[in-house]
């Protein structure tokens, strides 16, 4: 269920990291969900060093694919203003009304 990461980490790049929807949307994503017990990575999804200090405490890697899950997201900001984001991953669409 890698849809469960992409949404977690959307909400979390909106929220915690302060990225407009679509920035959130398109961010590179990582999974891992103990079944298999390896850790998926899109490219840029973390540092070289960071990948480095996981693997140091046992943590295994998948052969990363290119997208972990593609996700689609409405908004409403502060004005009240709907705010659609498309996944760059593949095909979608968001309309608010």
């Amino acid at each position: 269920p890698r849809i469960i990461s992409a949404v977690l980490q959307t909400i979390i790049n909106v929220i915690d990291h302060d990225m407009k929807i679509q920035q959130a949307v398109d961010a590179p994503r990582i999974h891992q969900q103990w079944m298999p017990d390896e850790i998926v990575v899109e490219p840029y999804g973390i540092s070289p060093d960071t990948r480095k200090v996981l693997e140091s405490y046992g943590q295994k890697f998948a052969k990363a694919p290119l997208a972990i899950a593609n996700a689609t997201a409405i908004m409403v900001d502060d004005k009240g203003v709907r705010l659609g984001s498309v996944d760059s991953r593949g095909a979608g669409g968001a309309v608010g009304y």
